[in-house]
């Protein structure tokens, strides 16, 4: 998309001519956003420059570049967040805002001739949403399955649950927000809002039993190459709420990703199978959607929306995300201080204990979003200790960091049945039939390890595995071993191996690993998914390891 400013109107358009004042126009940006009273108070405060912005028409454009009236304002992101101390910030945003009334009047009027002006342009996304929508909706392989909303409390889910729910005239489509425990406060402020002004709207809340500091405590914050906090705290436990209400039914999904959003979402389709979640078709009725587009719906319908938005974020995802700016971490710090210093006090204590020796600067640079692997941390139990067996082909043995218990075996269903009757008791021989071995002529695997011990035996039959798997490399099935056991080692639970399973065979029972044989097909992708086999060992491998 390319925007043009009219100079006249004041007012970006997508248009080279104006359809207001039919004046020619000049080229603006890719794609904008509005930056509201609330905002640009702020932005008077950083820049010395009390009532100057007030009431003008100002813009923000990719690459957070303001414009003031079509022009670009002096402003770096980086200079300011260096000079300005964000605890002062706040206390003067806080007695300007409630000192002074916040100038709406000719905010309004902009945005007023903001939406006639580009009305054309919206009638025809939202034509081709509705399109979408409805189709798919009636299609024969779809029109059975439970429609869902994936509601996040951001801009884009709100426009998705107005179109879906317009489009096919009904009110009672299921939301679903996951509640991470780690958004904004004025999501959870919009999500009350939003439930009391849509009544009959159905909503599930997910939300993971983990504690996000507790789990960073154990295996590291998240950073930008490892991202596990989405699997805990969102797709595992939206997965498991899908599973509790669809009663085996199918989900017909509608979401808010928009291709222009990042250059990965740009390879999206607008139909797709979910690759997160089973059992779910996704649908994306604005992924041709750009940010003035989603603003435009929002202020052509006065829909409610994020007071996030208005002042500041661009997006609204979880506060501590690694993926947001360092410019969203500091209106964090300005407009929800309690929230962001619980945090950045957590990343220093925690930076410190890996041997950071300037931690608050690595913190405050964002240093630490670059984070990779548990180097610093105890990590032990994600390292696999064996050697060859001296007396016995295709065996090895292991010398685990945890005592052999019955837990162990959850973890070699997805090689087989398990069999305790027919080893060598003595040994308490555990066998593990192939899955292609209806006869039980030869164990694929034999394991010899005693309760409460930590050596353990594992011998391979070639034979056996080529039958179960062909085509499969010995290398390849010792290596699935290792992460097994790897997981074994350091399982907390995490949700992570639930999350992926298609099949729902994996379970957290009473905070057990447990695998259901009669679910489980041993496709391995809750060994394949993971880097090394676990979401843990994955976030904590060291370079050494890799």
């Amino acid at each position: 998309m390319r925007l043009y400013w009219c100079s006249e109107c004041n007012i970006p358009v997508n248009t080279k001519t104006c359809p207001l004042c039919h004046n020619k126009c000049s080229y603006f940006a890719m794609d904008a956003r509005p930056v509201f009273p609330e905002e640009i108070i702020l932005l008077e405060i950083l820049l010395h420059r009390k009532g100057e912005l007030q009431g003008r028409s100002v813009w923000n454009t990719k690459g957070n570049r303001y414009f003031v009236d079509g022009e670009h304002l002096e402003f770096s992101v980086q200079k300011t967040i260096e000079e300005w101390d964000a605890d002062l910030a706040h206390q003067l945003y806080v007695k300007e805002t409630s000192s002074n009334r916040v100038e709406n009047d000719a905010f309004q009027s902009m945005i007023s001739k903001f939406i006639l002006a580009n009305k054309k342009r919206l009638n025809k996304l939202e034509y081709n949403s509705f399109e979408l929508i409805k189709k798919v909706s009636e299609d024969e392989k779809f029109k059975n399955r439970i429609k869902m909303i994936s509601f996040s409390g951001g801009k884009d889910s709100t426009v998705v649950s107005s179109l879906v729910r317009r489009a096919l005239g009904q009110t009672d489509i299921l939301h679903v927000f996951g509640n991470t425990t780690l958004e904004f406060e004025e999501t959870y402020k919009y999500l009350n809002l939003f439930r009391k002004r849509n009544p009959l709207v159905p909503f599930i809340i997910s939300k993971s039993d983990r504690d996000f500091y507790k789990l960073c405590e154990a295996i590291g914050p998240p950073s930008r190459v490892m991202r596990w906090c989405c699997t805990v705290f969102k797709t595992g436990p939206i997965g498991e709420e899908i599973d509790n209400f669809s009663g085996g039914k199918k989900i017909l999904t509608f979401y808010g990703i928009r291709r222009s959003e990042s250059k990965q979402r740009s390879n999206y389709d607008e139909v797709s199978e979910s690759p997160k979640i089973a059992k779910q078709i996704v649908v994306s009725p604005i992924i041709e959607w750009a940010d003035l587009d989603i603003w435009l719906y929002l202020l052509t319908y006065n829909e409610l929306f994020n007071k996030a938005y208005r002042l500041g974020f661009s997006r609204v995802g979880c506060a501590v995300c690694p993926n947001n700016s360092d410019w969203a971490f500091f209106l964090n710090r300005v407009h929800f201080p309690e929230q962001s210093s619980k945090w950045r006090n957590f990343l220093i204590d925690f930076s410190r204990s890996i041997g950071k020796i300037d931690a608050e600067e690595y913190v405050d640079s964002g240093n630490w979003k670059a984070r990779q692997g548990g180097n610093g941390m105890e990590v032990s139990q994600t390292k696999i200790k064996f050697e060859p067996c001296a007396t016995e082909d295709n065996a090895r043995n292991f010398w685990l960091t945890k005592p052999i218990t019955k837990d162990l075996y959850e973890y070699f269903k997805p090689f087989g049945s398990l069999d305790f009757e027919r080893g060598i008791a003595l040994l308490e021989e555990v066998y593990v039939w192939g899955r292609k071995d209806e006869k039980k002529v030869k164990p694929l695997i034999k394991l010899q390890g005693k309760i409460g011990q930590n050596h353990l035996k594992i011998i391979v039959d070639p034979k056996m595995l080529k039958t179960s798997y062909p085509g499969k490399s010995y290398l390849l099935f010792e290596e699935w071993i290792d992460c097994q056991l790897r997981k074994y080692q350091s399982c907390i639970e995490c949700g992570g191996c639930p999350a992926i399973c298609k099949m729902k065979a994996i379970t957290l029972i009473n905070d057990e690993y447990r695998i259901d044989s009669r679910k489980c097909i041993g496709c391995m992708e809750c060994i394949a998914h993971f880097d090394r086999g676990c979401l843990v060992t994955k976030v904590t491998q060291t370079r050494r390891d890799s």
